[in-house]
């Protein structure tokens, strides 16, 4: 099976669940998940280096740590983003609300200032 039939997602998905699996072949997907996990961690590491930053320039300027509008429209887009792309939009809205809560966690202790 190609790589790019399991990005049609469901269908193969489910016509991989019925055909058996070597070793070779389990060791093989394995390693793509190992590497695209890798790829989200540093992605992921990236994003919250630039939100810190985000979060100094907003204590700097006296604004406030959170943004519902920002939020809102940031959720719309990726949800959006998430249906293109075959992705459950309820799933990928809980993870970047979890996101999105973190980062204002981070803002509210950086406009608190240092303990």
């Amino acid at each position: 099976m190609a790589g790019s039939e399991l990005n049609e997602c469901p269908a193969a998905l489910q016509r991989l669940e019925t055909l058996p699996m070597s070793d070779d072949q389990l060791s093989q997907f394995r390693r793509s998940i190992d590497n695209i996990d890798a790829a989200f961690i540093h992605m992921l590491a990236e994003r919250f280096r630039i939100t810190q930053a985000v979060g100094h320039y907003k204590a700097e300027l006296g604004m406030p740590p959170a943004d519902p509008i920002r939020e809102q429209e940031q959720i719309k887009r990726l949800r959006k983003l998430a249906e293109e792309a075959g992705l459950d939009p309820e799933f990928s809205e809980k993870f970047l609300r979890f996101v999105i809560d973190e980062v204002i966690r981070h803002h509210e202790r950086i406009a608190d200032g240092p303990s």
